[in-house]
């Protein structure tokens, strides 16, 4: 089962961590963000790890084991607890892509409705309706197009009350 984990880096080897296991066919993150800083006098912007010193890998260690992800150029080893190396959340990860910004987050969430696409309302006293989608209200609401008594309301939801079909 493809799980993500924490993978420690050798000292400013990130970057040579992300080229060797993108060679492998191994999914990573390792999420940067623009610093400023001062150097030799002059005000610089430069792009950091986050967390210096680690990344994140996606891989099935059933098929992909520990021994090839350590002995990766830049990588040190995985984070373990006791014997099991640690497991992060999915949710964890969405959320770190989001709020870096990071490209591959707008091919997953691909699936979300657009303006005038059909969704049908999954929960409370709307359940089962048909809506059209308007626009995003907010980072977890939505403006629907509902047809109520022959005619037509603008109704707040969450994303998680309506599904697209």
């Amino acid at each position: 089962m493809l799980n993500w984990y924490l993978a420690h880096c050798r000292p400013r080897e990130e970057e040579r961590a992300l080229l060797h296991l993108d060679n492998q066919h191994i999914e990573t993150f390792c999420p940067f963000i623009e610093v400023k800083k001062l150097v030799r006098g002059k005000r610089v912007t430069r792009n950091e790890a986050l967390f210096p010193g680690y990344l994140f890998l996606r891989a099935n260690l059933d098929i992909t084991s520990s021994a090839t992800l350590r002995s990766t150029r830049g990588i040190r080893s995985l984070v373990r607890f006791g014997e099991t190396p640690c497991v992060v959340p999915d949710e964890l990860i969405h959320d770190l892509m989001l709020r870096t910004g990071d490209p591959r987050l707008s091919e997953q969430l691909s699936d979300l409705p657009r303006c005038g696409d059909k969704v049908v309302i999954n929960t409370g006293p709307f359940k089962g309706m048909e809506a059209i989608y308007q626009e995003a209200d907010g980072d977890s609401r939505a403006m629907l197009l509902l047809t109520l008594l022959q005619s037509q309301t603008r109704a707040s939801f969450a994303h998680t009350d309506y599904s697209r079909l």
